[in-house]
């Protein structure tokens, strides 16, 4: 809307924000030929432009995390400023756009990224869509519903997951994990990552990829000791490999962890836990983790090994599969093993000021 000559023979954002993980901002750098076919070349914006600018940052920060990066004049203070019945908060508010649009966000003569927009009275502030102002949580949400789509569409999504993942460095807006205007993007971006995550997890095991699917399931348990869905996997594959008690060390781990924050693994992971200690050999079935006795499968007609990927994804086929047989001399169980939730944030802290 606001596009320029200028950017339209560019093609390329000229700023691009980065927020899983260490927060950052990189600006375009001129290509030395109009003509130039090269990739694009972005430089960081060095941390003391914009790290003492407080209101500024929280306004952006705010906006990316409201859909389709908008939000009205009330609604943004209400976020930033809660209590300002001390302050003049609409001249607060006022300042931090204007050093928002004309210090971080500068883009030359490519147009303003931050728009001002009446609708019915209200003033609504704006960030350009993706095209101008490239933000990775977004590119990353991107890729995962391209995914999405491409299996349903009987095409290999790998290409997509690892470019996905390749995103996916850290935590979203690590800096303000619990501010309160950031919880529903959060747990937007989080349920991206774990999808992604496991996906690939799934793909890797499709293709007897058994070492790269490894290192994923490590990498998320190093970032977050506590993900029980990363770490139940994670110990399954590893008892298969014959590895049972250093899947029982990794329990042990994440055990500790928890008890550090008053908690406790989840029953269906101490359940499982508890079937490793026991010596229960575990095998691939279909898409379920199931704990029976080898007499119970032959009675069903089921293959232990066999394998069943061709649905796209859905709620039911979510959970990875497994089943646990006895091993010899021992008596079979009827149990059934199912991956637990991801768990949420346990407290919410104050919002920016």
């Amino acid at each position: 809307m606001h596009d320029t000559d200028e950017y339209a023979r560019t093609k390329h954002p000229p700023i691009r924000i980065i927020t899983l993980g260490e927060f950052a901002l990189q600006r375009l750098v001129p290509a030395l030929s109009q003509d130039s076919d090269e990739s694009p070349r972005y430089e960081g914006v060095a941390r003391s432009e914009w790290s003492n600018r407080g209101p500024a940052m929280a306004l952006l920060k705010v906006l990316l995390c409201r859909a389709n990066r908008r939000a009205s004049r009330d609604e943004l203070i209400e976020a930033i400023w809660p209590d300002h019945g001390e302050i003049n908060a609409t001249h607060a508010l006022e300042s931090a756009v204007s050093v928002l649009r004309r210090h971080i966000l500068r883009a030359g003569e490519m147009g303003s990224l931050l728009l001002t927009l009446r609708s019915g009275g209200e003033t609504i502030f704006k960030l350009a869509g993706q095209q101008r102002l490239w933000v990775d949580a977004d590119a990353l949400l991107s890729l995962a519903s391209q995914a999405l789509r491409a299996e349903c569409q009987g095409q290999n999504p790998l290409p997509l997951l690892e470019e996905a993942y390749a995103l996916a460095r850290g935590e979203f807006l690590e800096d303000d994990l619990y501010a309160a205007w950031a919880q529903p993007r959060r747990h937007t971006i989080n349920g991206a990552r774990h999808r992604v995550l496991f996906k690939l997890v799934d793909s890797y095991l499709n293709d007897e990829q058994v070492g790269p699917a490894e290192e994923l399931l490590f990498a998320a348990l190093e970032e977050d000791p506590a993900d029980e869905d990363a770490l139940c996997r994670l110990m399954i594959l590893l008892v298969e490999q014959e590895r049972r008690q250093e899947a029982l060390n990794l329990y042990q781990y994440t055990e500790d962890v928890l008890q550090e924050e008053q908690a406790e693994p989840a029953v269906y992971t101490r359940e499982l836990a508890r079937r490793i200690r026991q010596g229960l050999v575990l095998r691939e079935l279909g898409e379920y983790y199931t704990a029976m006795g080898a007499q119970t499968l032959s009675r069903l007609g089921l293959d232990g090994v066999s394998r069943d990927h061709g649905d796209c994804f859905s709620a039911k086929r979510a959970r990875l599969t497994v089943t646990a047989a006895p091993c010899r001399g021992q008596t079979p169980s009827p149990y059934r093993y199912r991956l637990p939730r991801r768990r949420s944030l346990r407290q919410t802290a104050p919002t920016v000021g």
